[in-house]
């Protein structure tokens, strides 16, 4: 063995391993110890280095087994296995004699399987001393070698820099690895792969020189044996597409969803333009109640009335993938009893807008809309703690056939409410309106920016609605026409006979449904057209505040079709006057909640020093923590709602990673519309991170991403894919995530691969309200806190708010905006966080900031101050505490100078 194996074997037959960031249970008493052995020599010299070699293992303790024929070995030179037990502080001493070219530890009195077939877990030592590259390409080789006798790598340990392998084997091939693996497996006569047809470095080495039998994984751990096909599905489960997501797959495998209503997002093939109207159709005519409710760029959300349907949607050619639609991010949660809150006028005082309340500007003559996904209570406020004219528009109705709003859900926190005192606060004569959408549909936000913006069109869900009007006007019409000659015929006879008696009973009953549903038809027509005139309402809105985030499910980095249309119609437009430019008409202010996503997101360049495959969460030259062997595993945190970090995830947590990146795209070159960079996402489990009974860098896989990336922006030169898993914690424990990816054009010849430089965008938040409502996992090894600020926070245009912390620095909001794109600092501003409600009540988080900031900005506005770009307005860089300063104040307080502006 050369020094640098033997090295190796001493660091891990050693009690206690010497400077291990991973943690080993301790050795047993003793081995038993099988090993191979080579004396080259006439018979005299044989005999000589044989005893020589006697000597050497009874100084190390070695004790053989008992063996009638024993003593022929040192005469016979095809004699060249020996077993017996040594003492395990010895252990690593073994290959001090050059003699021994192979062993095989088992600790003393383990009883191997019986059956051949059984694996049982093992430790390889390579052989060393190559360079970096190599050492890698021969544990890869091995690797694959050793597959052909049924061994199965584990995943995440440890590699001791590649001279370390270690995974399961079947028993019955163990004592095959003593001899030299280059001739394994062999037939009769001959191996099954001669050995000089090997790649080099295995042909050039001994690879395998130590096994080592470790003990046995808990139950359930193991990894599962490699299927040949994929399993067929389960009898009488309804038929899938590989279109479909695997969680929306999941959710129509149970018959129970196949007649329910269901609203899914469809990836479009290509951003639908001038064609979109029969795209459009042919989605609508797909299945029967089908309605086309939104469209963001390659995403069209749909509704279909039974889920089956679905897989007619699959069906479009249109159509690359299917997934449920993304949940918008609530940016602030409800105060918990007790917490302390400073008083409102307290705010406005250390902001200073109190003093430009005092000099009259108050908002007065500005319209601020407030979106949020509930208001809960606002209604009772209206003339008491918000103004007499707020009013509220509901654009959740605009998505329900019958144009009625969506009940309300207990399990969102609700908290437009508290934005919206928050924003009559700042400025208490600004007319507010309070936009509530639904969570799951981000369209509505595209809805609201092109009505701000003076756009009349209808949106995609009001032309739908608008189609099933004019369809059941027409159902009414032909009803009435046949109803009434119902009537007619049934009341010519006035006679008492049961037969004429029925007939006229049934007549005013279909005449008395008639009338109902036409009465309801009205009733819908005239929700209808409120909705309409709500929307068109909002036309000449000076602020809008927007408190949901998406920071998964859209392209980020501003390339999302909204953030591209608040940076076409929410900058002002350049001017080659300043005086030109002063008399443009404002712009309105779109005032965005900064994401809260602190630690569920990471960010940042592929890096794959070791070209293994696995992206590396932290620089080379990044320390580990204490316990951590490996910058390709971002371990998980849980912080529960109400409570301390910890380093376990709860059992029945339900959790979504994404990977969202953005590769080039060259239409006659050798890039494709399928990513040429695929990611795989993998989740693992720590089976025992304290090392008591199996090594701490034991895992066990409890789940990988599958099925095609989702395509959600291509350009003429890049595309942006995304790709998910959802999974259940099955247990408490600890878990760690692992990002595998690599070009899909290494198979291509040299001179036609490019190098492409990858900034994968990772986040893992919760699935569901229930998971969410217990807390959140965060990334506890490798946490960024630069890693983008959410959709639509990430346009130029969005002015993006964070929360001012005790000591003006931002709190629970990321900064930057994005990996590989040079945007201005985000967040914009900051401002405090906190607001109560008189009688009870109130919020935290950004979304509370932004609602404050949009009151300030109307009430600047009221004074003739721009506000399009509100931290240069007064004077501030980006990310500073929103503070009025005197300069401001004494310009604004000055009549002539406010005449001017």
């Amino acid at each position: 063995m050369t020094r640098t194996g033997l090295l190796l074997a001493v660091l891990l037959l050693s009690a206690p391993p010497v400077a291990a960031q991973v943690a080993y249970p301790s050795r047993p008493e003793s081995y038993d110890v099988h090993f191979r052995y080579r004396i080259r020599a006439d018979r005299d010299e044989r005999i000589r280095q044989f005893r020589e070699l006697e000597r050497f293992l009874k100084g190390v303790g070695f004790s053989p087994a008992a063996r009638e024929d024993a003593d022929l070995d040192a005469f016979d030179p095809t004699a060249e296995r020996m077993n017996g037990t040594m003492p395990s502080a010895n252990a690593a001493r073994l290959f001090e004699d050059a003699h021994i070219l192979t062993a095989l530890f088992v600790p003393a009195g383990r009883q191997l399987p019986d059956d051949p077939a059984a694996q049982v877990q093992v430790r390889l030592i390579l052989s060393g001393g190559f360079a970096a590259p190599q050492q890698r390409l021969l544990h890869e080789q091995v690797a694959k070698h050793l597959e052909t006798m049924g061994f199965r790598e584990a995943v995440a340990y440890d590699t001791m820099n590649y001279r370390l392998l270690r995974g399961s084997l079947p028993v019955g091939n163990l004592f095959t690895l003593l001899k030299d693996l280059r001739g394994q497996p062999s037939g009769w006569f001959a191996p099954a792969v001669p050995p000089e047809l090997l790649p080099s470095p295995l042909r050039d080495v001994l690879p395998v020189r130590l096994i080592e039998v470790l003990p046995d994984l808990p139950a359930g751990a193991a990894p599962p044996p490699p299927a040949a096909e994929p399993a067929p599905p389960p009898a009488g489960a309804p038929a899938s597409s590989p279109k479909l997501t695997p969680e929306l797959a999941a959710l129509l495998a149970d018959p129970a969803a196949q007649d329910r209503p269901l609203r899914v997002d469809l990836l479009l093939e290509n951003e639908p333009r001038e064609g979109w109207r029969d795209a459009r159709f042919r989605a609508r005519t797909a299945a029967d109640d089908v309605s086309v409710e939104g469209l963001v760029g390659l995403v069209a959300t749909v509704r279909v009335a039974h889920g089956r349907d679905v897989l007619r949607l699959a069906e479009l050619p249109m159509v690359r993938s299917i997934r449920l639609p993304r949940v918008g991010s609530e940016t602030a949660t409800p105060l918990a009893a007790g917490a302390s809150v400073p008083l409102p006028t307290d705010v406005l005082a250390a902001s200073r807008v109190a003093d430009l309340h005092r000099i009259g500007y108050r908002g007065q003559g500005t319209r601020v809309a407030v979106i949020a996904s509930e208001f809960p209570g606002v209604l009772g406020m209206i003339g008491k703690q918000l103004p007499a004219n707020t009013r509220v528009i509901d654009l959740t109705a605009e998505l329900n056939p019958d144009l009625l709003p969506n009940p309300a859900d207990p399990n969102r926190p609700g908290v437009g409410t508290v934005a919206a005192l928050a924003t009559s606060a700042a400025a208490p004569a600004a007319e507010v309106v309070l936009v509530r959408v639904d969570p799951t549909a981000f369209h509505q936000l595209l809805t609201v920016a092109r009505a701000v913006s003076g756009d009349p069109s209808y949106s995609e869900a009001m032309q739908s609605r608008s189609q099933e009007l004019i369809y059941r006007a027409e159902t009414l019409t032909t009803r009435r026409a046949v109803v009434t000659q119902q009537y007619q015929r049934a009341f010519s006879s006035l006679s008492d006979e049961p037969g004429p008696a029925k007939a006229r009973q049934e007549a005013r009953a279909a005449m008395d449904q008639l009338v109902a549903d036409e009465r309801a038809y009205n009733a819908a027509v005239e929700r209808f057209t409120a909705v309409k005139d709500a929307v068109d309402s909002l036309r000449g809105t000076a602020v809008v505040v927007n408190t949901l985030v998406w920071d998964t499910g859209f392209p980020q980095d501003g390339f999302s079709a909204l953030s591209r249309l608040l940076e076409e119609r929410f900058l002002p437009r350049p001017s080659p006057s300043a005086l030109q430019a002063d008399r443009e008409p404002p712009v309105p202010i779109w005032v965005q909640a900064a994401s809260t996503a602190v630690g569920q997101v990471w960010a940042g360049p592929f890096r794959d020093a070791d070209e293994n495959g696995a992206l590396e969460f932290a620089p080379p030259d990044a320390a580990l923590q204490k316990g951590r062997w490996t910058r390709e595993l971002n371990f998980l945190g849980f912080e529960p709602a109400n409570g301390k970090a910890v380093a376990t995830l709860p059992a029945g947590l339900k959790l979504r990673f994404t990977v969202q990146w953005r590769e080039p795209r060259i239409e006659a070159g050798v890039f494709t519309r399928e990513p040429s960079f695929p990611f795989t996402i993998r989740l693992l489990r720590q089976l025992d991170p304290d090392g008591k009974s199996i090594p701490s860098d034991e895992f066990a896989e409890v789940a990988r991403s599958a099925g095609i990336p989702a395509r959600l922006l291509e350009t003429t030169g890049s595309a942006a894919y995304e790709q998910t898993l959802e999974v259940t914690v099955p247990a408490d424990g600890v878990y760690a995530l692992r990002l595998e990816g690599g070009s899909a054009m290494a198979e291509l010849l040299p001179a036609l691969r490019r190098g492409t430089e990858i900034t994968p965008r990772v986040v893992v938040q919760p699935a569901d309200q229930p998971s969410a409502a217990k807390g959140r996992a965060v990334f506890q090894t490798f946490p960024t806190i630069d890693a983008g600020v959410g959709t639509p926070g990430d346009s130029p245009a969005a002015m993006t708010v964070g929360v001012l912390g005790p000591n003006g620095e931002s709190v629970g909001t990321l900064t930057g905006a994005g990996p590989g794109v040079a945007l201005r600092t985000k967040p914009d501003i900051l401002t405090t966080g906190v607001w109560s409600a008189d009688g009870g009540g109130g919020a935290s988080g950004s979304a509370v900031s932004a609602a404050f900031a949009a009151g300030v900005g109307a009430s600047l506005r009221s004074a003739g101050v721009r506000v399009s770009d509100m931290h240069r307005s007064l004077g501030e860089d980006p990310g500073r505490p929103l503070v009025l300063t005197p300069a401001l104040l004494s310009t604004l307080s000055n009549p002539r100078r406010g005449s001017e502006r």
